[in-house]
């Protein structure tokens, strides 16, 4: 470190005291007048004009080179005045003259080395303020360089070459220097200790670049670590430059010496988080391209900045196609739309949106979320065209079970009337059987309650409340043996082909219900080829894996037994396919159709547990296809029930039924049967009854009573009383109590109503004929 240099200001003795320029100004025009008065009052002998010059001299004072020259000159002209205003005295004019003209010279004289001695003392001010100049600038920058050694930990080096040995040279080092060391100021160590210093693994590079400096004049940078004096480990960084005499010898070498352990750590701690982002930064993005969600960000420009696979894949795009390109060039179809209007909101609310949009070109709906930032938008998105379309299809089952048990409960309570009204008319007609008047219109009431009864039976299979008798199917015979009937219904003008499938399974289902149910969508292939056409049906062994269960609701994965009904008719448009099944609806025009075939079908199907799929496009016909469970199992042939005699008896019949008018019409069939009859309207009466009559021979209940006991617990609790007693249910539609999973428990009889006295009279046949349980 260089010592503080010496102030000039200090150097120079003390000026003297010169009156101020307006002081300097004031004498000289008061000395000007004084002289100038004094000539008016003495002789011309008299030397005043000697006075003038010390006025001249004086004007210096002013610092001002105009009031040199200008009292020069007054004083030269007040001179000559002078003369001719001082007294005259005649011996003394030549000595006057001569007086005056010295005091002229002496006048111009003075001025002149006046201004002299002003430039003079003007160039040694400047200088001396130049020096004052300097010596603040180097002082300032001395300054700055001991604040930069300070912070910097920048010190200097020098080395004066001798004739002896290198390594005995002495090193003087700044302050700073030996700081970095660790050791006091001033020491000034040899070569050879200086490298003793550094760690050992450094000190022959430090060696080899300081001996090609001296001996060879090549200048070096080197990074190296040293070991200070209390053996702290220190990175420096070493600079050497030779400095050459006259004749090229190197005579001196200098350098820089600096503490860098601070940057070197804050380089490694940059080189450490710089490795830890990339680590991030590649976690990020193998995020990113894992998640299931397509992933797409744009900039406030609307550019493509990333672009996952998934959105690669959604989009049916490239990254590579997309990355920097406009989001509304690449995908024009979203300019004005919808997915614009929520992202520019998204922006300009500085808050996140999700919407559902569909996209046409790709004919898929997109779920999306949009975060906007600083940088621009982060966007979220999935195809859920499947989610959609599962959404509407639970919907729509949702609706066609509500509407199922909306009707269920109003056949149950429509099946009481009905078979009060059919039980009645039945008995009119008998009765007035030969009234040709009368019995007419008695036939024609039991044929409408008969109309009504099937509507009923129709609303129970879609509501899943017909009682079903199960039992393993060969479709493919069951098909054969419609074949001509279905030839007969449907008329020449529909060609009818069979396509069995070898080796098809058995079918675990009720082929009655089955039968009816293909007769039921032949009859609307019929309606839909009124010109003529053909109607094909096809069987197959069908596996539902549980990817298509997932699709579709209320399917179970397994094996199905699948028969198709294909028409060439006119065909469903797509906006009614998803009413077909609800009951009630119909395409066909007003008085065609009643809109319970497909019902019943969908109906009888999803309660023998399988499932129904329908396909049509205009014009290019329909098809139907019915998934059955598969019977594990050897299959059997369908078998028509034996049919038991109509006749009566004379057995003790315990009947159970809450609806008034209905046991009104049970007992009179009974009695008429030549039953005997005991009536009870509840549970709890009924058991009484059972207590107080140990000779019933059959208990024929309702299902569905009121007060908190049903037909199935009165039964239950009747056999207690009665082991063995033998039991007939009758119900508008099936319940849970007596029916598991659509066939009914095993043993049980039941007559469904609304029902007529033969139905009555074989069921109880039937019954009283069972074993005892």
């Amino acid at each position: 470190m260089n010592p503080t240099p010496p102030n000039p200001d200090h150097v120079n003795p003390p000026r003297l005291w010169i009156p101020p320029p307006r002081l300097a100004q004031g004498l000289i025009v008061a000395g000007l007048g004084l002289v100038l008065l004094t000539d008016r009052i003495t002789p011309l002998g008299f030397a005043h004009g000697s006075l003038y010059p010390l006025l001249v001299a004086m004007a210096g004072l002013t610092r001002r080179r105009g009031w040199v020259v200008g009292v020069t000159a007054v004083s030269l002209g007040l001179t000559a005045i002078g003369f001719w205003l001082s007294p005259s005295v005649p011996t003394m004019v030549p000595y006057g003259i001569t007086n005056r003209l010295v005091s002229a010279i002496a006048i111009i004289t003075t001025g002149g080395l006046t201004l002299i001695v002003r430039r003079y003392i003007t160039q040694v001010n400047a200088a001396r303020q130049t020096l004052s100049d300097a010596y603040d600038t180097l002082r300032s920058q001395q300054t700055l360089l001991q604040i930069a050694s300070e912070i910097g930990h920048l010190g200097g080096w020098q080395v004066q070459l001798g004739q002896g040995p290198l390594a005995a040279a002495r090193v003087v080092w700044s302050a700073e220097v030996a700081r970095i060391h660790g050791v006091e100021p001033g020491f000034i160590p040899t070569v050879a200790e200086a490298m003793e210093f550094y760690a050992p693994q450094y000190r022959d590079r430090i060696a080899t670049v300081f001996t090609a400096c001296a001996q060879q004049g090549l200048p070096f940078d080197e990074e190296l670590q040293i070991v200070t004096a209390q053996g702290q480990p220190v990175w420096v960084r070493s600079i050497g430059q030779p400095i050459r005499d006259a004749q090229g010898a190197v005579i001196l070498v200098q350098g820089a010496f600096q503490d860098i352990s601070a940057p070197r750590q804050a380089a490694a701690a940059l080189a450490s988080s710089e490795q830890r982002f990339r680590q991030l930064a590649h976690r990020l993005n193998t995020i990113l391209e894992s998640i299931t969600d397509a992933f797409i960000t744009l900039d406030r420009q609307w550019r493509f900045t990333f672009v996952n696979r998934h959105a690669e894949q959604l989009l049916r795009r490239s990254r590579a196609d997309l990355l920097g390109q406009l989001v509304w060039d690449e995908f024009p179809e979203l300019r004005h739309s919808p997915v614009e209007q929520q992202y520019r909101q998204a922006l300009a609310t500085d808050r996140s949106v999700k919407f559902r949009e569909f996209y046409p070109p790709l004919k898929r709906w997109f779920e999306v979320q949009a975060y906007p930032s600083s940088e621009g938008l982060a966007v979220y998105f999935q195809d859920i065209t499947d989610r959609i379309a599962l959404e509407e299809r639970l919907q729509q089952a949702q609706r066609l079970e509500a509407i199922g048990q909306l009707t269920g409960g109003v056949a149950h309570d429509f099946n009481n009337l009905l078979t009060v009204m059919m039980g009645n008319a039945e008995l009119l007609s008998e009765a007035l059987e030969p009234d040709p008047r009368l019995h007419p219109l008695a036939t024609l009431i039991g044929s409408a309650a008969q109309r009504g009864a099937e509507l009923t039976q129709r609303l129970l299979a879609f509501a899943r409340r017909q009682p079903l008798d199960p039992r393993a199917v060969d479709v493919n015979q069951l098909l054969a043996a419609t074949d001509g009937l279905l030839r007969r219904t449907l008329g020449e003008h529909i060609a009818i082909e069979r396509v069995p499938a070898a080796d098809l399974w058995p079918a675990l289902i009720d082929p009655a219900q089955l039968e009816s149910a293909l007769l039921n969508l032949c009859l609307n292939a019929r309606d839909a080829m009124a010109a003529g056409g053909q109607l094909t049906l096809e069987t197959a062994n069908i596996d539902l894996d549980a990817t298509y269960a997932s699709h579709n609701l209320e399917v179970t994965p397994g094996h199905y037994v699948m028969v198709a009904v294909s028409d060439t008719g006119t065909g469903i448009a797509p906006e009614h396919l998803e009413h077909v099944f609800e009951p009630f609806f119909t395409t066909k025009e007003t008085g065609k159709g009643t809109g319970l075939g497909l019902s019943m079908v969908y109906g009888f199907v999803k309660q023998s547990g399988g499932h129904i799929k329908i396909y049509s496009e205009p014009g290019q016909g329909t098809t139907v296809r019915l998934y059955l469970p598969r019977f594990v199992g050897g299959a059997e042939p369908p078998t028509a029930a034996v049919a038991a005699a109509a006749d009566g008896g004379s057995e003790l019949i315990l009947l159970v039924e809450d609806d008034e008018s209905v046991r009104r019409y049970a007992q009179a069939q009974l009695a008429e049967l030549g039953y005997r009859v005991l009536e009870a309207a509840t549970g709890p009466a009924a058991l009484a009854l059972v207590r107080q009559h140990p000779d019933i021979d059959l208990l024929f209940t309702d299902v569905v009573m009121p007060g908190g006991m049903s037909g199935h617990d009165l039964a239950r609790q009747a056999r207690q009383l009665r082991p063995g007693l033998r039991v007939l249910y009758t119900s508008g539609y099936s319940e849970n109590v007596i029916v598991n999973q659509g066939r009914l428990d095993a043993g049980v009889q039941l007559l469904s109503k609304p029902y007529g006295r033969a139905d009555l009279s074989r069921k109880l046949r039937q019954a009283l004929a069972a074993p005892s349980p």
